[in-house]
């Protein structure tokens, strides 16, 4: 398996990190709890908390599943490998994410709260600070496959196509070759000098020419 960092994209690089960060606020963060200001009542503890793996026994492997669609896409694109989908990974990472955080912030909107006072002793439920930060990663991984979603729609330059043809339209030619300079001055040559045309030849006597007349005739 060739693995290569370099090869992410910015799309590829918010998904894993918002696929990475919502697995550590689902598995180790608080999401519901009971806080009061007292810590133990006849040393039994009141002060309870629960993840959201704990708490939501239906909605956390929405959650888990959108995690591992979102790492196995980023690593597609790492290793250069791709799979015969009919649907691009990038639109797949972006409906689970959403789907998620639609779940956490219905959580959120909706959750249990309470609250007793018994002279100096107080308690209240309610959530906690690692459910906003689940929102906030599975948001993340909602934009990431909407940003890959947008780079795999967008045309890819054609090979071979020069910068200057790019804005022109038109194909660069080659410069013609230069002629090496060697410093000497260049020589003209003369056009040829034509010949002179040979004379006409006189005609000799006897031979049907006019008589050449004598002297005394």
């Amino acid at each position: 398996m060739d693995f290569n960092i370099s090869r992410l994209r910015r799309s590829d690089e918010i998904i894993g990190g918002g696929a990475i960060a919502l697995f550590i606020f689902v598995f180790f963060f608080k999401w519901y709890g009971v806080s009061s200001n007292v810590p133990s009542i006849a040393g039994l503890n009141i002060n309870i908390s629960r993840t959201g793996w704990e708490t939501f026994t239906n909605s956390r492997w929405i959650w888990l599943l959108t995690i591992i669609v979102a790492l196995a896409a980023v690593l597609l694109v790492a290793t250069q490998r791709k799979l015969d989908l009919p649907l691009n990974p990038g639109a797949i990472v972006a409906a689970l994410g959403a789907l998620s955080t639609v779940l956490i912030f219905y959580r959120i909107v909706h959750h249990p709260t309470a609250s007793a006072s018994f002279g100096a002793f107080h308690a209240s439920a309610g959530i906690k600070i690692g459910i906003w930060f689940a929102l906030v990663a599975a948001a993340a991984i909602t934009y990431g496959g909407y940003l890959a979603m947008q780079e795999a729609a967008a045309p890819a330059p054609a090979a071979g196509e020069q910068s200057g043809g790019a804005f022109t339209g038109l194909a660069a030619s080659a410069p013609p070759a230069a002629t090496p300079d060697t410093g000497a001055p260049a020589q003209t040559v003369a056009p040829p000098i034509p010949e002179p045309a040979p004379a006409p030849a006189s005609p000799e006597p006897g031979l049907g020419g006019a008589p050449t007349p004598t002297a005394g005739a």
